[in-house]
């Protein structure tokens, strides 16, 4: 069995954390803003907004790729939970 981690940003249980404690999901997030607000200059509203909207974006595609094999990979399971609990900004 794989072993567990936590994702240093949004808490959860995953397989795996980038050197900096971040799960797949929450790096993509981090490095989309961090890009905009270098090349942009939205206000950090705009900024959230606009990467989380990337995000969801980018991990609904890879979902999808990842289901047309027809196995479970554990990232898609990530993936969706992390998706689920993603609450839009108000």
């Amino acid at each position: 069995m794989a072993q567990e981690h936590t994702c240093d940003c949004c808490k959860r249980s995953v397989q795996l954390v980038n050197e900096t404690g971040l799960c797949f999901a929450c790096n993509t997030f981090h490095m989309f803003a961090m890009i905009i607000k270098e090349n942009t200059e939205l206000g950090d509203d705009e900024v959230v907004e606009l990467a989380g909207d990337l995000q969801e974006h980018i991990l609904s595609e890879l979902i999808e790729r990842m289901q047309l094999s027809g196995q479970e990979h554990p990232l898609v399971m990530e993936l969706l939970q992390t998706m689920k609990g993603r609450e839009p900004p108000h």
